[in-house]
């Protein structure tokens, strides 16, 4: 059975209050825990968990994280099972279950682990219902993304699919409306109702959101912004796009 690591206090703190059972071990890596990991432990043991002190360096290699060299784990990482999915089927369904207007979010080619972490942290913070990735231009759901979402993903829908447009166009037959973000959009998001049932688009570093994807888009949004710039980091974008919808639906 294939595992993967996971890092951080808060990341290992989510998965075991939200998913333990995907958890095999954790391992302290100081010689005297603080606070925060005592209780990390403590939790653990307390499920049935194996805890091991391991405090050789304070650094891990960066093997499954989707980025070259090593990287600072505050002194606790865990072996997990590779993180869950659901259909795109299923995630409608469970969006639907709830008393707000289905929201979701497709990511067209998030291929920096750290903006798919902090973008799955914001559609959490943002009430997102579920986020949508396609199976070849994303990064892996590895440890840095895990990380990057401060444990948002233990608590997030997450569906891959093999193509987009595909997915896209099933969710349009569900009644979704689909806005795509695009920094030359004729349609300010302050000037757009997004109450309805709704998937937003964000495109990849750089590119932005791919030409197929764009034509499935009902409709096309931009972020006014002043000061010179035409874009933000996708992370960011993502973020002031879904904060305004949930403004709109507060």
């Amino acid at each position: 059975m294939e595992f993967s690591t996971v890092w951080g206090v808060h990341p290992i703190r989510e998965l075991l209050n939200r998913d333990p059972a995907r958890i095999s071990e954790v391992v302290i890596h100081h010689l005297r825990p603080g606070p925060k990991l005592q209780e990390i432990s403590r939790l653990a043991r307390e499920l049935g968990i194996k805890v091991r002190f391991d405090p050789s360096g304070k650094k891990i290699s960066a093997v499954d994280s989707g980025v070259d060299g090593e990287l600072r784990h505050q002194g606790i990482t865990a072996t997990v099972l590779p993180f869950g999915l659901v259909s795109l089927e299923e995630m409608v369904a469970r969006s639907r279950a709830d008393s707000r207007p289905p929201l979701l979010l497709a990511l067209d080619s998030i291929q920096d682990p750290y903006n798919l972490g902090a973008i799955i942290r914001s559609a959490l913070a943002a009430g997102v219902h579920g986020v949508i990735l396609t199976k070849d231009r994303s990064a892996p759901l590895t440890g840095t993304v895990a990380k990057a979402s401060a444990g948002a993903i233990a608590h997030m829908q997450i569906c891959r699919v093999v193509n987009l447009v595909a997915a896209l166009n099933y969710l349009k037959k569900e009644g979704v409306w689909i806005f795509g973000t695009a920094k030359d959009a004729p349609l300010s998001i302050y000037q757009t109702d997004f109450s309805g049932p709704a998937c937003l688009v964000v495109g990849g570093e750089g590119k932005g959101i791919r030409p197929l994807v764009r034509e499935q888009c009902d409709f096309l949004v931009t972020i006014p912004m002043q000061g010179g710039l035409d874009s933000l980091n996708s992370s960011v974008a993502a973020a002031v796009v879904l904060f305004e919808i949930a403004r709109q639906r507060s």
